[in-house]
């Protein structure tokens, strides 16, 4: 029986109804999809502004197309202060010469009277041959009285059965800290350019006397570090014979104390610091730092900002939105915070203020919504508010960790030319060079002569340098 058209139209409405549920759930299924892969691409977009990668690993970046165009004119650029090299006092000088012209070039004439005026020509030479090879002939005498044999003394300054003296043993050791140089490459260097044949066994030992000689500078630095009122910490990768260590670094604006270490946890932190530390710790978010924190803890708001700046390019329009409003907000708070010598206190710290509770104000509307990447930056600015915007009102502490995080580099530069260490010994010499040729610069001393100064004072049992900063 053939069905009324009321039955086909009914049918008709069915299959339909049932193309559309399919229909709507294949595009709930390519919506999710879609959630999924934008994620995705936006985590595989990070890059040293929007996370905690290195900077190094923005090199597979494509060109800004806001980049002016052609290429960067060479030389100083439009607007640079120039730099001159001011000449060298006459107590540099090692050697004056006096010239005087002995006739005109143009007329021939030898008649010349003097202006006493002159114009300077200064040069620095290197020496054709830079060392002095002395060998030192200790007569041995035998005494006519009780016959016993007696030999001659070495005179002050120099060290019984090294090759090299301390001046010497302090340039291979600065080479091989600060120049990064290979074993291999300080052997050649002694043979091209001193002119001497030495093996690297025999540098490796000078290396390790270095390293003693370092000793007691380090630890001296290493008791006073708690005593610091503020420190910027941070760690990085290390490899020893293969296996997984970290480079540790506390720092302030006049020292930076490095230690290697086999954990990445708290416990570094209560060795170097011990079990409270009564001062403020500036570093990241890392979970070592989160458990040692006390209540002077601050936080770095350039890693902070890096995971806003992410937030924002997410999907999600609740993320999205949750993040340009903190951008907006943590830019109107560094304005004022950069106008603090403008601006009276008072007045300076209600704005600031009003800043920070609107800014944890959002964060607790965002920290009990379902399960995001806004709740999860919420949550957070709710649990460390107050270690996040310490240095608001402490003008002692800074708002990053950049300090560490420059200091460092020094380190990572070595770690990447060298690939770590092999042995207990080389640990705690890259720990100590590394801490003598930071702390050096940061105080404008020369890390060349502190080594030297090391070097004579192991040697010859005297009083060794300090790296305190209050030690001139």
């Amino acid at each position: 029986m053939e069905p009324t058209r009321e039955q086909a139209y009914l049918r008709r409405i069915a299959e339909l109804e049932a193309e559309n549920a399919q229909l709507r759930a294949q595009v709930e299924t390519l919506t999710q999809q879609v959630v999924k892969l934008t994620e995705q691409v936006a985590r595989l977009s990070k890059n040293s502004s929007n996370s905690s990668k290195p900077p190094s690993s923005d090199i597979v970046k494509p060109s800004k197309p806001d980049l002016p165009k052609g290429p960067r004119r060479q030389g100083g650029q439009s607007g640079h202060k120039g730099a001159t090299r001011r000449p060298f006092r006459d107590d540099q000088i090692d050697h004056f010469e006096e010239l005087h012209p002995t006739n005109c070039p143009h007329c021939r004439n030898a008649h010349l009277e003097p202006t006493g005026r002159f114009k300077r020509q200064q040069v620095a030479e290197l020496r054709p041959n830079p060392l002095r090879i002395t060998e030192y002939r200790l007569y041995g005498y035998r005494c006519a009285t009780c016959g016993k044999l007696l030999w001659a003394k070495l005179p002050p300054g120099v060290a019984e059965g090294q090759l090299f003296d301390p001046r010497l043993q302090a340039l291979i050791a600065y080479m091989k800290g600060a120049l990064h140089a290979s074993y291999t490459g300080l052997a050649d260097f002694c043979r091209d350019v001193l002119g001497i044949k030495v093996t690297r066994s025999l540098l490796c030992n000078t290396i390790r006397r270095v390293n003693d000689a370092l000793a007691q500078p380090y630890e001296q630095l290493a008791e006073h570090l708690p005593a610091e009122p503020v420190l910027n910490v941070d760690e990085s990768g290390w490899k020893n014979k293969g296996l997984r260590y970290w480079i540790w670094v506390f720092c302030t604006s006049a020292l930076s104390f490095f230690r290697i270490a086999k954990s990445r946890g708290a416990k570094v932190l209560e060795e170097v610091l011990g079990e409270v530390y009564g001062g403020t710790i500036i570093s990241d978010f890392f979970s070592a730092y989160v458990k040692y924190a006390n209540r002077l803890q601050q936080f770095c708001l350039a890693h902070l900002i890096r995971d806003i700046k992410f937030l924002a390019t997410l999907p999600g329009e609740r993320d999205k939105r949750f993040g340009e409003r903190l951008l907006t907000d943590f830019k109107r708070l560094f304005h004022f915070w950069h106008l603090r010598e403008k601006i009276p206190k008072p007045r300076l710290d209600r704005i600031l203020l009003r800043i920070k509770d609107r800014v944890l104000r959002r964060a607790e509307v965002h920290a009990d919504g379902e399960r995001s990447k806004s709740r999860t930056l919420a949550r957070r600015l709710c649990k460390h508010g107050e270690a996040i915007f310490r240095f608001l009102f402490d003008p002692a502490v800074a708002p990053t960790n950049n300090a560490a995080e420059r200091a460092i580099r020094q380190a990572v530069i070595d770690r990447r030319i060298t690939q770590g260490s092999r042995s207990e010994m080389g640990r705690n010499w890259n720990a100590r060079i590394w801490t003598v040729l930071s702390t050096c610069r940061k105080q404008g001393r020369s890390a060349w002569q502190f080594l030297q100064d090391a070097l004579s004072a192991y040697h010859f049992q005297t009083q060794a340098p300090s790296l305190l900063p209050h030690t001139t």
